[in-house]
């Protein structure tokens, strides 16, 4: 159910390819994380925080303003 919902809404925004791969990593039992950060020195600051704390898959998306 929830993962299906999930799906749904990350195929809207991301792309149909995109969302297959976000969905096959979550039913393996990864975890989605998004992180809103207000500038690109945070937003690096972010990644190498993630990636140094064994974050796999790191990595930074343009989302369209809703």
């Amino acid at each position: 159910g929830t993962g299906g919902v999930i799906g749904a809404i990350l195929a809207k925004l991301l792309g149909d390819q995109h969302a297959r791969y976000l969905q096959e990593q979550l039913d393996r039992g990864g975890l989605l994380l998004w992180v809103h950060t207000r500038d690109a020195a945070h937003e690096e600051r972010a990644t190498e925080i993630l990636r140094r704390h064994s974050g796999r898959d790191v990595h930074v998306h343009d989302l369209p303003a809703g």
